[in-house]
């Protein structure tokens, strides 16, 4: 199942849902770093919801087949401690739009954004040249990368946005990787 962006009123409906949920997770997380519970059941129910009224049962299944893959990819992310349970669940709730197939392509493009997130709020945070340093040296001797940061560093970044372009990338663009 695809997100379509146009056409019929239900895929239009289910499309503006998915983008309200994301957007909504993605300034909760940049004003508090969390991602409310609540926001991801109801994101989570209304993949479901509209996948039976797409597919009936068979869209269901579908539906918590891509919950059950967008957790999987991402939950041992989670208890390395290098990602937040609430971007862990939101991409299951928001996997659940897309299906097993989609949840993957979604993962991808989640994990190059993120990526180019990260230099961005690394440079941001603590300038072009430290974090290019870092970056160098790091590629150079992998060792480096493993060693503890000062402790003002211990800030996290909000990983919702990238879990959002990811998942609404992949509902926009079916396919885009593969």
């Amino acid at each position: 199942m695809s997100i379509a962006f146009g056409g019929a009123l239900l895929p239009q409906v289910e499309a503006v849902t998915l983008v309200v949920v994301l957007l909504t997770a993605c300034v909760m997380d940049l004003r508090t770093r969390r991602i409310p519970n609540g926001l991801v059941v109801v994101g989570a129910l209304a993949g479901v919801g509209f996948a039976l009224l797409d597919g009936g049962l068979g869209g269901g299944v579908h539906a918590v087949a891509g919950l059950t893959v967008g957790l999987l990819v991402w939950l041992p992310f989670w208890l390395l401690r290098m990602l937040g349970g609430g971007d862990v669940k939101l991409f299951a709730a928001g996997a659940a739009w897309l299906g097993p197939t989609g949840a993957i392509e979604a993962a991808m493009i989640a994990g190059l954004s993120g990526g180019i997130l990260s230099l961005l709020y690394l440079a941001q945070r603590h300038g072009l040249r430290h974090t290019l340093f870092r970056l160098v040296h790091g590629v150079q001797h992998p060792a480096l990368l493993r060693e503890p940061t000062p402790s003002a560093w211990d800030h996290r970044m909000p990983y919702a946005l990238a879990m959002a372009a990811g998942l609404a990338g992949a509902a926009h663009w079916p396919g885009l990787i593969r």
